[in-house]
């Protein structure tokens, strides 16, 4: 009968650390790993793009070659190739590497523990590889026994503040301990490029997606409408959507639009639905924050500006709209209205279920599976906006024609529990239909 191996905790900061692999286990021991090493090598073939987010991972994104291990002081094998995993670990054994291999746990010089650190206090927990769900059980609740404080992830713009401290008010009424951690991030630093030209949404989520994954937050909170229809880090829930429609803002003073001067937008939604309200309009592209893009509006550089009712009114400057478009003058972007918490796999966070809406969860999968089918959630115009209505989903969707310049709509009505799946039909349909 073989012996359950003895708990040792090891400096592993200055070790060569080779993972070869990136799946879905892979990338889950990788994040772990990255609380406690100053690099680690990940070579694979495909490798998330989340990994790409840490300067302390070395990518090899290519077939490995056991070249790739030399000097290597512990390896993982993650692949899904269990030949290959099985070849790593002979290789490892020849030459004294310490070898971990994902697919086999007779295959393994050390086990890789649940892990849970707070503060200065590290705790590992293994069944030997035989019982993964007690493992994750008792890590669970160990986490509850030791936890103390939520800390929640934000950019540091006045309105992620107020949309973040919504969710931090709602668990202190709950007798949860939060701190607020902001950051700027890479969509918030560069400010003279368009969206499309610096990579998209995704620059407002990158560091606070690290956060996460160093542990140095436990939730992120984010606008809906910023998150790429494609995350790494799962979104955990979403709350009540507020006023949804896009809204025209005019100078401090002014009654009317002056189309002397451009609007300023520096989204392609609204431009092409803006045209057809103000023929003769103009359009100019505004970045910054929103006290930013108001201050640029007074201070005479555009005739108005179209920002979100949402972000307005949260802020408390509902005062300053001027005009409410409705959603069939200018169809919203995806999700916008609600804000989305993001979170970590394999974690509990039952603790904000009362503030997570069931229907904002259907608004979101419609709209959303209908921007990845198209465009996987860049800054094109495609958009789609969904209505609840007793047991029934209307998804109306935007599809954009770049050859021609022109876009059209659709509507489709479902059930609820079909609203991914409406998006994504609507999506495919509307592409075979208009893209021509």
């Amino acid at each position: 009968m073989s012996k359950p191996f003895f708990p040792v905790f090891v400096n592993l900061a200055h070790k060569k650390i080779v993972a070869v692999g990136a799946g879905e286990i892979g990338s889950r021991r990788i994040l772990t790993l990255l609380q406690f090493v100053d690099s680690i090598t990940v070579i694979a073939k495909e490798i998330p793009k989340l990994l790409y987010c840490h300067d302390k991972v070395t990518i090899i994104e290519r077939e490995f070659a056991f070249e790739d291990l030399a000097e290597a002081d512990i390896v993982f094998a993650m692949t899904n190739d269990k030949d290959l995993n099985n070849q790593i670990y002979e290789y490892c054994i020849k030459k004294n590497i310490a070898i971990n291999v994902s697919t086999d746990k007779s295959k393994c010089s050390f086990y890789f523990p649940a892990v849970i650190v707070d503060d200065n206090t590290v705790i590992a927990i293994s069944s030997s590889g035989k019982n993964y769900a007690q493992t994750k059980k008792i890590r669970e609740d160990i986490e509850k026994m030791i936890k103390k404080t939520i800390v929640v992830g934000s950019r540091e713009s006045k309105l992620a503040v107020v949309q973040s401290q919504m969710v931090i008010d709602y668990l202190k009424q709950n007798n949860i301990n939060t701190t607020l951690l902001t950051m700027k991030t890479t969509g918030d630093i560069i400010l003279d490029k368009t969206l499309e030209k610096i990579g998209g949404k995704g620059l407002f989520v990158k560091e606070l997606d690290v956060a996460l994954i160093e542990k140095r937050s436990d939730i992120s909170v984010h606008s809906l409408k910023d998150m790429p229809a494609e995350v790494e880090l799962p979104i955990i829930g979403y709350s009540k959507r507020e006023d949804p429609r896009d809204v025209l803002i005019l100078p401090e003073g002014k009654n009317e639009l002056d189309l002397s001067k451009p609007i300023g937008t520096s989204s392609k939604r609204r431009i092409i639905q803006l045209q057809k309200l103000y023929p003769e309009a103009t359009f100019a592209p505004v970045r910054g924050n929103l006290q930013t893009r108001l201050r640029k509006l007074d201070n005479g550089e555009y005739s108005a500006l179209v920002l979100a009712a949402a972000g307005i009114k949260r802020l408390g400057l509902a005062e300053r709209i001027s005009r409410y478009f409705t959603t069939e003058e200018i169809i919203p972007s995806a999700g916008q209205g609600i804000i989305a918490i993001q979170g970590r796999e394999d974690e509990d966070y039952s603790c904000l279920d009362g503030f997570c809406d069931k229907e904002s969860y259907y608004i979101a999968m419609s709209e959303r599976a209908f921007i990845k089918e198209l465009d996987g959630g860049c800054t094109s115009p495609h958009t789609a906006y969904s209505v609840i209505e007793d047991d029934c989903i209307t998804v109306t969707g935007l599809y954009y024609n770049e050859d021609t310049d022109t876009y059209t709509t659709r509507k489709v009505t479902g059930k609820i529990q079909d609203s991914y799946q409406l998006g994504t039909n609507l999506a495919k349909e509307m592409r075979e239909m208009y893209a021509r």
